[in-house]
């Protein structure tokens, strides 16, 4: 493999390269963005520095002339900066963050191995020579602007999925993870680059080794009962007690090398938030807290999309131009906050705006007229109720679908995938305050805690994450309103639904002779009881994926093997408590 110099290079040479381009990249994104606002941080100019620097350096050596010019283009700019030859403005930001897409697709490039690059980087490079003698204050020839504006927006989309790339845990040969490990006392750490595909099969490994704990644990308690007080029983349980100790510890072990600081992922949105509010001519003000918080790499793939659309909306739809908050007696730039947290070992991202919140009576309107609800159902909801109607498909406030998003469009994909991950959303709105959408998301998706019961003899488990109680049914207590058999649970009426029909599931009546017990489950402020004949056990399940030829699955998210070889199927509670919510219309 050659590159613009015609200097054979090695597979492995690349990989090492390519690994360094991401992260030196990923750092400029972030940190450019921050120099608008921070431009007299010494530190802060420091670092972009050392990163362009570097990067000059590895594509010089690689023989990559193009990056290795176009890099010492951006380090002399930043040199101005740093030297405080020159200042931070809008053209100096413009020019380097211009640069950096064209890096990105020079990298594109090389992953991709093509054998010649067809980007052209002068007018990148004429452009960071201009704003440099601009900020010095010496007049130069005019430079195509238009055409820079217009490269510069194609990029601006597809830079998203670029940065994506550069997260742990691509698909790429090139994707990695690192793992720090503490020596010395939380004062000295060393790291080691390991292959994502190696952590997976270690993890398919650990999910293995979780079912046979199940099984060893059942085994034992089988011998235990028929020989009790036999000396080989009570070594073989000391032995098994011991094995599903060290089993867990691997497992957490596992779980803890696979999680990911969210840090890599919102790294890639200032600029995303920047390139939108221009392009609307809006002023925002975008806080990110909670960085540092920490979750499954396979969960931190799949929400990004899902994230971005909640930006795209919260910049589009939901802040105003700085004309109409000033008219409206707020501050003419607006605010954007995406923070993390992790609450009750679950992870929760909110975005929040503090725009003109939704209309909820025209998602009411809207809703009605395409016939999701009756007029009569939409005057009897909450406020609660009434805003999370923009979840359900065509629903949208926005006077306007502009090329960014609508407000409503799209979100009920965002909320489907976000489900799909066991994970909820939920929005709070005030008219002319903001809106709040808060995401909560499992810590992983390949385990999860759940409550074991018995249906006609098929074995089921219910996601912990939305079980709220359990009660035994009694045929007395069970009422009926407007056909519909429901049970009182405490202050509030729950419908009640049977499941039945392995593998797949259908929601049926409950016959006055039936006897059991209830689950309780709650989603999205709506509860239901679901019929069981038997409750079995609570513990940690390995989730595995159904083939969707098998049946309409829409109401199991997946199936487990149990610690005897049976196959138990997963509940899909939303989608169970949503069909039942339409049921109800």
């Amino acid at each position: 493999m050659s590159r613009t110099t015609g200097t054979e290079i090695t597979r492995e040479e690349l990989k090492v390269f390519l690994e360094e381009a991401d992260e030196q990249i990923g750092l400029l994104d972030r940190d450019i963005v921050r120099l608008e606002t921070e431009g007299d941080n010494p530190d802060l100019l420091q670092e972009i520095f050392r990163a362009a620097h570097t990067l000059k350096g590895s594509s010089a050596m690689l023989g990559h002339e193009c990056m290795a010019e176009l890099t010492h283009a951006m380090e002399s700019l930043l040199d101005g900066l740093r030297n405080r030859q020159i200042v931070v403005n809008a053209e100096v930001i413009d020019s380097l963050l211009y640069s950096l897409d064209v890096l990105k697709m020079l990298e594109e490039d090389l992953a991709s191995c093509k054998d010649g690059s067809l980007v052209d980087i002068s007018l990148a490079v004429a452009r960071l020579e201009s704003a440099t003698e601009r900020a010095r204050g010496v007049v130069v020839p005019s430079l195509d602007m238009a055409e820079a504006d217009t490269v510069s927006m194609e990029r601006a989309g597809k830079h998203e999925s670029a940065v994506g790339n550069s997260l742990a845990g691509t698909d790429d040969d090139h994707g990695r993870m690192t793992i720090s490990a503490n020596q010395g006392g939380h004062t000295s750490f060393q790291s080691v680059r390991v292959d994502v595909r190696i952590l997976d099969n270690l993890m398919n490994m650990v999910e293995e080794l979780v079912i046979d704990r199940s099984r060893i644990s059942q085994i034992n308690r089988v011998l235990e009962s028929r020989y009790a007080g036999d000396e080989l029983v009570r070594d073989l349980s000391q032995t098994s007690n011991h094995i599903a100790k060290v089993i867990n510890e691997l497992q957490q072990d596992v779980m803890q090398v696979r999680m990911v600081q969210i840090g890599t992922l919102f790294g890639s949105f200032p600029r995303l938030v920047r390139d939108l509010a221009q392009k609307q001519k809006k002023r925002v003000d975008f806080v990110m807290e909670g960085e540092d918080t920490e979750l499954d790499r396979n969960i931190i793939e799949h929400i990004r999309d899902p994230l971005i659309q909640l930006l795209r909306n919260a910049i589009d739809h939901g802040t105003e131009n700085p004309e109409e908050r000033e008219a409206a007696g707020k501050s003419p730039m607006a605010a954007v906050k995406l923070s993390a947290s992790q609450e009750e070992g679950h992870i929760v991202i909110s975005v929040e705006d503090d725009g003109r919140g939704i209309d909820i009576e025209a998602a009411k309107d809207v809703s009605v007229r395409k016939e999701l609800i009756s007029a009569e159902e939409a005057s009897r909801l909450s406020a609660a109720e009434a805003v999370n109607l923009i979840f359900m498909p065509g629903v949208s406030t926005a006077e306007r679908v502009t090329d960014v998003s609508g407000r409503g469009v799209g979100l009920d994909v965002v909320k489907a995938n976000i489900e799909k991950l066991n994970g909820t959303i939920m929005t709070e709105s005030k008219s002319g305050e903001g809106t709040k959408f808060i995401v909560t998301l499992p810590l992983t998706i390949a385990l999860i805690q759940g409550l074991m019961v018995s249906v006609d003899k098929t074995i089921y488990v219910m996601p912990l994450a939305f079980v709220t109680e359990t009660m035994r049914i009694e045929p007395q207590k069970i009422e009926t309103i407007r056909g519909r058999e429901v049970i009182r649970v405490r202050d509030y009426i729950a419908p009640l639904l049977r499941i039945d029909g392995a593998p797949c599931m259908k929601t049926n009546g409950l016959s006055s002779g039936d006897k059991g017990f209830v689950v309780v489950a709650r989603y999205s402020d709506i509860s239901v009881g679901i019929i069981v004949d038997e409750l079995m056990e609570q513990q940690e399940f390995v989730v595995k994926p159904l083939s969707r030829y098998l049946c309409d699955v829409r109401t199991l998210a997946g199936a487990t093997i149990l610690g005897d070889g049976q196959v138990a199927l997963i509940v899909d509670i939303p989608t169970l408590v949503r069909m039942s919510a339409y049921q109800r219309q």
